[in-house]
This record gives C-alpha cells, structure tokens and sequence, in this order.
C-alpha cells in the first residue's frame, strides 16, 4: 500500500482503549466515479477542497479546435479562477498536465464569460432562472474586492487536483510549479467504511497549511526581486497617455501600463489612479478592459464625476457610446492611437 497522508485509528468505546488501525476503502472498490459521484460531492460541498469555492461550471467545453473540458470551474475568495482536476484512486501520470492545460483555456475567459457560466450552472444545477445582472451581484459578493471586473486583469488562474493518491511525478511537478508562483493546489480525498457508513477526509498536502506564511514570505521576496528586473512603470508616459485619450474616446488600465513601458501592470495602474486621481484631469476616461465603469469609482476632487454612474453620464455627454455597461471597443484609445497622434505633432 502507498504511504498514506492521513491514517486513522480505533479507540473502541473508551478513551483506555488501544488504538485499532482502520484501513482505508478505495473509491474503486465502493464503485465511485470521477464524475458521478466526486464531482457531484464537490459541486455540492466545495468546502471538501478545504477552503470556499464557488462553483461555476462543470465539464464545459466550448474551446476552438478542442473538446477537453475541464472537471470543475471555480472562483476563490481572491476573484481568482480556480481548475479542479479529479482523479479517482490515483493521480495518473498526467494530472497535471491536463490541469495545465486547462488553466491556459480557462485564463482567456472575461469577467462577462465567468458571469455568463455561472448563470448557466445555477440554473443547470439549482434550478434558478438568474438574470446576469444577478448573477454579476452574487460574484461581486462572493470575493474580498467586491467586484468580478478584477478577472480582466487576470491571466493566471489557480489549480487544484484532487485524488485519493499522487505518484511522485506529480507532486514533484507541482512543488516545481509553485516555485515560479503558480498557485497549484494537491487534495487528497479518502473514503472510510466505519460502522456502516462511508466517510470522507480531506487533506490538503500541497501547500501545507501550515508553511502557509512561509510561502507567502518566499513568493513575495521573489516577486521583489523578479520586479527589479521588470521595466518600471513610467508614470510621466502614463500621464500623457491619459491627458491624450481625445473626448469620446476611453482606455483600459491595461492600455495605460502599456503606454508607461509595463503591460502586465494593469493592477498597479489602477491602485495608483487612485491615489493620485486629483492629479489626472482625465482619469474618469479610464476603464476595465470591457469598457465597464468600476462599480467601486469614488472620486474625492469635485471636478471628476463622483459615482460610477456619473462616469457613464459624463462619457456618454462626451460621445462615447455604451450597450449597456459596456463603452463600445471601436471608440477604445489604445497606445498605438496615441504613438499615431505624436507622430502628427511631430511632423506638423
């Protein structure tokens, strides 16, 4: 038998009894499947991943050229996307890579996709006739930020694999994955019989909960240090960048730190607009990447528009058309826009 992570014994029906090793079942043996059954008990209780995951959908498959569908399509707290990748009494050989797989189809998903699947599987699976904006209220709620817009910055969801046993090969793979700060997760799931019933443990072996400030530590020391390597963001560039977008015109915080030399620093742009919102004029023309207001814009200057609502308002006044709470692509200002417009004045 493999060494096991979790053993349980058997004191009987007194603390002085001696313990009584009880020998696990195999999900083969009790005729359980990946799909009937362990899907069906995490979609059910995703808690048994040991942490809460709301479940956006199960075995979908609506990728070019391929038919793989991932087991399960989470969200974690983060807002990030999570792969669950089962496997029943052994990991395989190539759980991982299947979940690697499948992460790289799922991080082109947009905050409107993730709302759009979530609303298909309430109702496939609950039975409620949700409407998106509905759907978009129960996310917002779900994770610590409050707003499911925070995907579209996003390119690197989570993975979690789940199985009853790991070869070597694969929990070597993932520790090696984790140091370069990819978030994968191994959950051992083992059933009992005891007196009649069947029970489940669950352990996460990968990461230790308990080394969990450790990793924390580690990943942001190397996250420093691969940032000093990384072309800063030039904020003067960004500043110009913003001060150019022309009225009926708008960019995406993504379009901004590619403007300032830095393109996966999206997020950074965000939290330092922000912080320095009464020092760009403009700034209310800056939007997620799907042409959505952030529903979370609060702006302190009483020369910018105050609410989210007020934002959409002010850019409709100013040209920009909207279906619905999108602003249209086609009037999106992106760097080349402006690279094209500082050429003009350099020739003129």
């Amino acid at each position: 038998m493999a060494e096991q992570s979790v053993r349980l014994f058997s004191l009987g029906s007194s603390i002085d009894g001696e313990p009584s090793f009880i020998e696990p079942a195999s999900f083969k043996a009790l005729e359980a499947q990946e799909l009937k059954d362990i899907e069906r008990w995490i979609k059910r209780e995703p808690d048994v991943l040991g942490e809460e995951i709301l479940i956006l959908a199960s075995q979908f498959s609506n990728w070019d050229k391929t038919s793989d569908r991932p087991d399960l399509l989470g969200l974690d707290r983060r807002g990030k996307l999570v792969v669950v990748e089962i496997k029943r009494d052994s990991s395989g050989k190539d759980q991982d890579l299947q979940a690697i797989r499948y992460a790289s189809f799922v991080s082109t998903l947009s905050s409107d996709d993730v709302i759009q699947l979530h609303r298909e599987h309430r109702r496939k699976e609950h039975g409620e006739d949700l409407t998106l904006s509905e759907s978009r209220e129960l996310l917002d709620s779900f994770i610590e930020t409050g707003d499911i817009g925070v995907l579209d910055d996003d390119d690197q969801p989570r993975m979690i694999l789940v199985s009853s046993g790991f070869r070597p090969g694969v929990t070597s793979t993932v520790l090696w994955l984790r140091s370069f700060s990819l978030d994968v997760a191994c959950v051992q799931i083992q059933p009992y019989e005891l007196r009649g019933e069947i029970v489940l443990t669950s352990t996460t072996l990968i990461p230790l909960p308990e080394a969990g400030d450790f990793e924390v530590k580690m990943q942001s020391k190397r996250q420093k240090s691969a940032s000093q390597q990384v072309t800063p963001v030039d904020k003067n560039d960004a500043e110009s960048f913003i001060a150019s977008i022309p009225a009926g015109r708008w960019a995406s915080y993504g379009d901004v730190a590619k403007a300032a030399g830095s393109p996966k620093a999206a997020q950074a742009i965000g939290n330092w607009l922000r912080n320095e919102e009464t020092d760009v004029a403009l700034v209310y023309r800056v939007l997620h990447g799907t042409g959505e207001v952030s529903k979370h814009w609060k702006a302190s200057d009483p020369k910018l528009p105050p609410t989210a609502a007020a934002v959409r308002t002010k850019l409709i006044g100013e040209g920009v058309f909207f279906e619905g709470p999108k602003a249209s692509q086609d009037q999106r200002w992106r760097t080349e826009d402006w690279l094209a417009s500082l050429e003009r004045e350099a020739a003129a």
